[in-house]
């Protein structure tokens, strides 16, 4: 195959050729076509091996393989030139056969893995350092899954990783052993975190797995207890401001946390006692604000017997009196003074009727004593 230059000499060869107004020499004619189907034969047998390449999954050695000189998908751009189609009509009539199709398909599929490739390269670079550098092996796992889920027709990188997790299962099991014996509780976080939210290809060892899920537990309820003692603080500050909304809040809070926790354990025992006076001061709030809407219902019911033409002095007094039971509430100014607006046109009345009945009984002796003085005189 030639170099850039010399194929962009051939072409221009070309194209004065079909530019010309003579009839060319028919030996220059093909020796002109000929080059250039030996040149698009070379550059379609290029394609059909990065082709296989791109087949099997090997991404980068079919770009290796187009990037040697000259570079493949220059030399096919150069070779779809527009008057190709003019040249092949040119040669077919004077008896030569013309040239083969470019494989463009195949070029784009591979102008298409550079695409994809150029990410993946930074990956391979990163893992190529990391390598180097003796890099953490969960490290260096992590990075081989990216670079497995990117170039997933490369089934080489799962073998790998395969072998890496097998590698870190067995420190793995090292590691949780040490950890849970010395109670380092942030290296067993890690390494729970490691073995159930990672997408292990190898399963790790069930052992592994039980023994940090079961001091992760402990954990958990040490945590559960922490959330407690804080919920606790942030009640005893809603108290002391009197926001019983926000106790209620956290209180709701503080049972989800306490339900997480090792309710026989002394620790929770301690936080339960902290605890305690809030919770009292919760329920005692809740019963004042039951018998608030209580007595808001009687004095409803009282306004309404104040109100009613027909209501008897004893009905409004019983209602009056039950409202007097509720010591730690006081009766609204304007329903007293209804109240006793009501008393007074009462007493009025009574007092009216005393006179009218007393003047009765004085019109109803001087009667008797006329008639006396009559029967008499």
């Amino acid at each position: 195959m030639a170099d850039i230059a010399e194929i962009h000499e051939l072409l221009e060869s070309v194209r004065v050729t079909l530019a010309s107004t003579m009839n060319p020499d028919r030996e220059e004619l093909e020796r002109l076509h000929n080059e250039l189907d030996s040149e698009i034969r070379a550059a379609n047998k290029r394609l059909r091996e990065c082709d296989a390449l791109l087949a099997e999954g090997h991404r980068s050695e079919a770009i290796q393989l187009a990037e040697q000189e000259p570079n493949l998908l220059e030399v096919v751009s150069i070779l779809d030139f527009p008057e190709l189609a003019e040249w092949n009509d040119f040669v077919a009539e004077i008896g030569i056969t013309v040239t083969p199709e470019l494989q463009i398909d195949i070029a784009t599929d591979l102008n298409g893995a550079y695409s994809e490739d150029a990410p993946l390269e930074r990956l391979l670079r990163k893992f190529r350092v990391m390598s180097l550098g003796r890099a953490p092996l969960r490290s260096r796992i992590d990075l081989l899954r990216q670079i497995a889920k990117r170039d997933l027709a490369t089934v080489y990188w799962q073998e790998d990783l395969k072998s890496y997790e097998q590698a870190r299962i067995r420190q793995l099991a090292d590691e949780s052993r040490d950890a849970v014996k010395n109670r380092d509780i942030a290296t067993v976080r890690r390494l729970s975190d490691e073995i159930h939210n990672k997408p292990w290809a190898v399963k790790p060892d069930r052992r592994i797995v039980e023994r940090l899920d079961k001091l992760m537990e402990q954990v958990r309820r040490m945590d559960a207890v922490r959330v407690v003692n804080k919920l606790t603080e942030q009640l005893r500050a809603a108290k002391e401001n009197g926001n019983g909304s926000l106790a209620r809040d956290l209180a709701s809070q503080w049972e989800a946390a306490a339900a997480k926790c090792d309710q026989t354990s002394d620790a929770f025992q301690e936080a339960k006692d902290e605890a305690a006076p809030m919770f009292r001061w919760i329920r005692q709030l809740g019963e004042k604000e039951e018998e608030e809407r209580e007595f808001a219902n009687e004095v409803k019911k009282f306004q309404k017997v104040l109100r009613s033409p027909s209501s008897t002095m004893p009905d409004i007094y019983r209602l009056y009196d039950r409202l007097e039971e509720y010591e730690d509430f006081e009766i609204p100014d304007a329903v007293l003074s209804k109240y006793e607006a009501r008393i007074a046109d009462f007493e009025k009345q009574q007092n009216k009727k005393k006179m009218m009945t007393i003047g009765g009984v004085a019109v109803g002796v001087l009667l008797v004593l006329v008639i006396a003085w009559i029967v008499i005189f």
